[in-house]
């Protein structure tokens, strides 16, 4: 949806064809119950994983920080089955038990249970993330369309520097190397979820879940936040790499130096964010399609004002 909602903004046009998009995506987007995934509507959470087999079986609970922020966002912002925006502070940076225990069971740190985190790491200040900050996909995913210059809460005063500094983190933890995994240094970082030698792992810069890995989309989806550092990694990748690396889609989806291993997939989720986040340090120009909805806008404005009442 919100890839949908960036597209309806830039064929926004009078032609009868972009006419005819823009009437189908807003049908679409209008047709979204986001309110029915919170369950109950007196819950504080909005639930992944329903379906017609096994109903609400799972009942997973999107709780922050991670990639989906996106969800409660546009939740927020939806026109015709919106959710209270006060669910951003009741359930996705929530601080009950149940916030503060998941937090604490995916990422088995205390840092950043309680959603703002305030610790420095390689003398980088972390207002907002779990542990060193998580896979680097945390920082794409709902920041394609979503600009995170325009987006601030009781915890940091710019998502866009705080996923610089998750950023700038995953590098400096790559060169530190702290386990000596072969190919890591200032040029080859990028720790995020990816296809492994042991298949899908949300590699991440801590010990737990760094396992040797490299994922070119973790540094190249980057590019708004570290430009100069994800240039140096993508001509290491392309000019040092390329042979083992590229093909005929690009970039594979990673590689892990110590086992000898290039992954014989391609990741479309990996590749996407890519173009994506290029285009929005190039021009801005998917920050400023997706951004140009006036329901985005309503909803910052009201966002804003309950976060200025909460302080």
């Amino acid at each position: 949806m919100q890839g949908l909602l960036a597209a309806r903004q830039y064929f926004h046009g009078e032609s009868g064809p972009e006419q005819g998009l823009f009437r189908r995506i807003s049908k679409l987007w209008e047709a979204v119950e986001w309110d029915w995934y919170r369950s109950d509507p007196k819950s504080n959470f909005i639930y992944w994983h329903w379906s017609p087999e096994w109903g609400q079986q799972i009942h997973h609970p999107l709780i922050g920080f991670n990639e989906v922020m996106i969800t409660y966002l546009l939740a927020m912002s939806s026109p015709t089955h919106g959710v209270p925006v006060g669910m951003y502070y009741s359930g996705w940076a929530g601080q009950s038990d149940d916030a503060i225990g998941y937090r604490r069971g995916w990422s088995g740190s205390l840092d950043g249970d309680h959603y703002a985190n305030g610790h420095t790491y390689y003398g980088i200040k972390l207002d907002v993330g779990v542990a060193t900050g998580g896979p680097l996909f945390f920082t794409h995913y709902s920041f394609l369309g979503f600009d995170p210059k325009r987006l601030h809460d009781r915890f940091t005063s710019s998502y866009f520097e705080n996923n610089r500094n998750i950023a700038l983190i995953n590098r400096a933890y790559s060169i530190d190397n702290p386990k000596h995994f072969a190919g890591y240094g200032p040029n080859a970082w990028g720790l995020t979820a990816s296809d492994g030698p042991e298949g899908y792992v949300p590699h991440a810069p801590d010990p737990d879940h760094d396992r040797g890995t490299l994922t070119p989309t973790g540094a190249l989806a980057s590019f708004p936040y570290t430009p100069e550092a994800s240039m140096a990694a993508f001509k290491h990748y392309y000019r040092d790499l390329g042979a083992q690396l590229w093909d005929i889609y690009g970039p594979r989806d990673a590689f892990d130096p110590g086992h000898d291993w290039i992954s014989p997939i391609y990741m479309g989720l990996n590749q996407a964010p890519i173009v994506v986040m290029v285009e929005n340090h190039r021009t801005g120009l998917v920050w400023k399609s997706f951004m140009a909805n006036p329901e985005i806008t309503e909803m910052l404005r009201k966002f804003d004002a309950l976060t200025a009442r909460q302080r």
